[in-house]
């Protein structure tokens, strides 16, 4: 019994074994290999063709069963791919195939395996190695080659001719690229030194203050060990467009009057003048040339107007040296508007004049008033200092001789005179 127990454990731990061993051991894939792969080190020229090999053998069996795929790499990354065999969806990769068919330079060939480049750019060095790949492990690699691209001597980006603002501070760069790295200079036209107030920096030339004389042709040249070549471009002195009469805003004009905005500009070279309204430019598709009347100085006259010629006009002044717009409201009052202003002046009018009235009587009522009042204190003054009977005099001879008749007279005056006062104060009371 003990016999048998031994043997039956030492077959279990055998059969765990085997299973575990089955499942730790990886893939082997004898069969497959790559016979040719790229060369260890590859020098090509810029824009010349190139063709990296990968000469892959494997049984037809893997191409039947198995998902099976070709792939190149750049730089320890994935680069190309293409599909050899039957494809499951865990491990399509549809971001490269894309890749693949945007980019007409680089192409896969799916029978040998090789890379094949129609024209070599710069951007193309690095080291590269062919696999093969059988449901998601990799079967069999490729030596890795590096690729070193001898850059063409060109001009990056190529120099142009350009308008310089005079007085300002400005710059012309050129820049070059090649292998070995080229050297860059500056020089004005026909081998003449640059002018005063222009350094050329490493390819850089710059106008520390612009002036007339700087105008003219100069050349950037750059050179290595692949020889010359140069560039040639124009540098033109400008001013730039500004506005010596703006127009100005806003303009109100009535129905059937003439409009006139002005617009005036100056600038080197002479800046062009345009119209718009509502930012579209006027022209003779759009407008009435019997109403609308552009002056050679830039201002325009719109006669005859008419409620539709309402809007924004934009003034647009440009040359080469640039670009500037200002715009302003045109607004039409319309004859029933205009009639209805002349009536609310007329109201306007007429009540000013009746507040000038109120307070011219309440003027006069006050004045009045006051002169009424001024007689009545007379009056009582004139009772008091008369003569009463049995009074007697002080200096009798220094009083005037009043006689009675006299006396009564003046107090019938002041007695009339107090009557008139206040029939005066009640007409004005009565106006009022």
């Amino acid at each position: 019994m003990r016999l048998n127990g031994r043997r039956l454990l030492s077959c279990g731990l055998g059969f765990f074994c085997l299973i575990l061993c089955s499942y730790a051991a990886p893939l082997s894939f004898e069969d497959v290999s790559i016979a040719k792969g790229p060369q260890t080190s590859i020098t090509i020229k810029e824009q010349s063709p190139l063709q990296l090999p990968c000469d892959y053998q494997m049984p037809d069996m893997y191409l039947q069963g198995n998902s099976v795929i070709l792939r190149w790499r750049k730089d320890n990354k994935t680069f190309r791919q293409t599909e050899l065999g039957r494809m499951s969806s865990t491990t399509r990769e549809p971001q490269l195939e894309t890749m693949v068919r945007e980019d007409s330079r680089v192409a896969l060939n799916k029978e040998s395996g090789s890379l094949q480049f129609n024209s070599v750019l710069a951007s193309d060095a690095g080291q590269y190695q062919c696999q093969v790949v059988i449901d998601g492990s990799v079967a069999a690699s490729s030596i890795s080659g590096v690729l070193m691209v001898i850059e063409q001597l060109k001009f990056v980006p190529q120099p142009t001719s350009k308008n310089l603002e005079l007085g300002s501070l400005s710059k012309v760069h050129c820049k070059a690229q090649g292998t070995p790295p080229p050297q860059v200079k500056w020089m004005r036209e026909t081998q003449l030194p640059l002018p005063a107030n222009v350094t050329d920096q490493n390819g850089t030339l710059i106008f520390n203050h612009v002036t007339n004389e700087q105008r003219g042709q100069y050349t950037c040249i750059a050179s290595n060990s692949q020889g010359q070549i140069s560039a040639t471009v124009s540098i033109n002195v400008v001013v730039a467009p500004k506005f010596s009469v703006p127009p100005e805003g806003p303009i109100e004009v009535a129905e059937t009057g003439t409009a006139v905005i002005h617009c005036q500009a100056i600038g080197e070279p002479k800046p062009t003048i345009r119209w718009d309204k509502d930012l579209t430019y006027l022209n003779e598709n759009n407008t009435d040339a019997e109403r609308f009347l552009l002056m050679e100085n830039g201002t325009l006259e719109i006669r005859n107007v008419r409620p539709e010629d309402e809007g924004r006009y934009g003034c647009t002044i440009g040359s080469s040296a640039g670009l500037k717009r200002e715009d302003v409201l045109l607004v039409v009052k319309s004859s029933k508007s205009a009639s209805n202003s002349i009536v609310t002046r007329i109201i306007i009018v007429i009540i000013c004049l009746a507040f000038l009235y109120f307070v011219l009587v309440l003027g006069l009522k006050v004045w009045y008033r006051y002169r009424r009042h001024l007689g009545k204190v007379q009056l009582e003054d004139g009772h008091a200092n008369g003569p009463t009977d049995g009074q007697e005099h002080d200096h009798p001879e220094n009083e005037p001789c009043l006689t009675e008749a006299n006396s009564s007279k003046n107090l019938k005056s002041k007695l009339r005179e107090s009557v008139i006062l206040e029939q005066e104060s009640q007409v004005a009371d009565d106006i009022v």
